[in-house]
């Protein structure tokens, strides 16, 4: 019973192995680095925190800055994103990331020619006091 159990086992491990092996590499990200002051896009930027969680940073009473990198393709569209500098909070960090990905820039352009760019974004969110 043992040995059938150890194999089973063996086997399952050898499967999540062979799984993770064959997953295809993460794509190159662009080097071409550029601010989000340079890039326009066709909204705001807004980054909206999901309720409950409002309350719960809001209480914070400070300011709370996260830093994303942001692939965005030559004809503007963004790719992916990840965060670059934590807020410590991970309520904010997930809600700059659902916010820029809703997000469609103008192409990026050297010479004339549309490139694809890595976009570094700060978002700051501003908290104060709740009235009491």
């Amino acid at each position: 019973m043992k040995s059938f159990v150890i194999r089973g086992l063996m086997a399952a491990a050898a499967a999540v192995l062979v799984g993770c092996a064959s997953a295809p590499p993460e794509a190159e990200w662009p080097e071409q680095q550029v601010s989000i002051e340079d890039m326009r896009s066709t909204d705001p930027w807004v980054a909206k925190i999901p309720l409950p969680a409002v309350d719960m940073v809001r209480d914070r009473s400070r300011n709370s800055t996260v830093v994303l990198q942001v692939y965005v393709a030559a004809d503007g569209t963004v790719q992916r994103a990840r965060v670059a500098q934590t807020s410590a909070n991970p309520l904010l960090d997930e809600a700059a990331l659902v916010s820029v990905q809703a997000l469609r820039f103008v192409p990026y352009r050297e010479n004339g020619v549309a490139l694809p760019v890595t976009v570094v974004a700060p978002m700051t969110f501003k908290f104060y006091d709740r009235p009491r």
